[in-house]
């Protein structure tokens, strides 16, 4: 086999007492897809920012190009060629689509013997780029008017502009629609054929199994095996990710709720948006322990409509029933005050508080709901605040060590159990 492009050998990575990373090996080669997979929480993103020279590992060596380092910072990275995807999207609302595309790298020619910044040459490029990865949007256009799935997109788009050898690629696909993965997949397709190494995480094994070559699952903060795409079961992958097996557990749960499936309890009857654009007479019902899933194209509604049944947008007209009690919150405080949670598409841009601690952002639902966090003047009650966290702690497993860390310190899995836990303190009957 050929001379591997990266092998990262005993990583390990710790934030005060909490062991992030404590022995995790992995090699990369030219030319291939590699598949890191793991449980939320498992280390996946962290040795990801290790490689790319966001965080210094403790221990550990990464070889890149048979040249060995015990660190590396973010300019060294990308002098190595070594680009990000990540999970957490970096595009900046406040600039247009070519300003995120050329960040700190703009062109430049000279005229009469002075630098200048050469907009047209990069309007050029960006135009390209633009079309290889399918996005038709403006390259003038504003980045806080995209969509989170273009915004995906160009996120893309932006990391392939730096001609890498290896491209990380954190959950890339969470916020696509099927036509853009495909656009996607024919995109890594080239890149395998020109060399590029591409370290691909992702929880859709149908994805892996479709587009990946090799295989490194972590559990735990550490790498427990490598191999051969093809060479394993998808239940072989379950397994050694989780340590355990799910089907009974899935199983024992189905049969808990199924007896529970004739009530209904939440109805919406003929909600339509203020703009009678997006969202226009709906109608459906959920019964008690029942999930109903909504699927659509980008642009089809399913957002706007979810929002206009918890009063983040105002409605034209129709009811939202709850127990058989018309509820139609006016606002999201008042949805929340009649038994409902929303669990948003963005968590950094409208799920947490990125200044609070886990703790907090844990406490503010409740606090919102009934007052229950409220002490005699008013504030929260830090005593049942603590106690709160500590049992969602240990309910979803979240990985931190303290639940008074900042949330922005956690992984975008570890975030997205928090903004669950944020919910179930305040006991809803209609979870979004």
């Amino acid at each position: 086999m050929a001379t591997p492009y990266i092998s990262m050998a005993g990583i390990g990575k710790s934030f005060g007492p909490v062991h992030a990373l404590k022995s995790v090996n992995l090699t990369v080669y030219p030319g291939e897809i590699h598949a890191l997979l793991g449980e939320n929480g498992a280390g996946k993103s962290t040795l990801m920012k290790v490689l790319s020279g966001i965080h210094e590992p403790t221990k550990g060596t990464i070889t890149i190009n048979n040249i060995s380092y015990n660190k590396l910072d973010h300019k060294l990275a990308a002098q190595l060629g070594i680009g990000i995807i990540y999970q957490e999207l970096s595009v900046i609302d406040e600039l247009t689509v070519l300003e995120n595309l050329y960040i700190g790298r703009h062109l430049t020619k000279k005229i009469c013997g002075v630098n200048i910044i050469d907009w047209r040459e990069m309007r050029v490029r960006a135009a390209m780029m633009l079309l290889r990865v399918g996005l038709k949007v403006d390259l003038d256009e504003k980045v806080a008017n995209l969509s989170i799935s273009h915004k995906q997109m160009l996120e893309i788009a932006k990391t392939l502009m730096l001609d890498a050898k290896v491209i990380i690629m954190d959950e890339p696909t969470s916020s696509l629609t099927n036509k853009e993965v495909d656009y996607l997949f024919l995109i890594m397709n080239q890149l395998r054929k020109e060399g590029t190494a591409i370290v691909y995480i992702s929880h859709k094994l149908a994805e892996i199994r479709r587009i990946c070559d090799r295989y490194t699952v972590m559990k735990d903060g550490s790498s427990v095996c490598s191999g051969i795409v093809s060479d394993v079961s998808n239940d072989d992958i379950v397994r050694l990710m989780v340590g355990r097996e799910l089907q009974n557990r899935f199983n024992a749960m189905k049969e808990n709720v199924s007896n529970l499936a004739h009530e209904t309890v939440f109805e919406v009857r003929n909600v339509t948006s203020r703009d009678r654009k997006k969202v226009r007479d709906i109608s459906f019902s959920v019964c008690r322990g029942e999930i109903l899933g909504f699927a659509g194209l980008v642009g089809s509604g399913r957002t706007e409509l979810m929002n206009c049944l918890f009063g983040v947008d105002k409605r034209a007209g129709g009811e939202i029933r709850l127990n058989g009690k018309d509820i139609s919150p006016r606002s999201p405080l008042d949805a929340v005050k009649k038994g409902m949670a929303y669990i948003t598409e963005s968590r950094r841009d409208n799920g947490f508080f990125p200044n609070f601690s886990i703790a907090q952002n844990m406490a503010i639902s409740r606090s919102l709901k009934d007052g229950g966090y409220k002490g005699a003047m008013g504030l929260f009650h830090e005593v049942d605040e603590q106690r709160t966290a500590e049992n969602q702690r240990e309910l979803l497993a979240l990985k931190c060590h303290s639940v008074n860390q900042n949330i922005t310190e956690l992984s975008g899995g570890n975030q997205q159990k928090v903004l669950i836990s944020k919910w179930l303190c305040c006991c809803p009957e209609v979870i979004i």
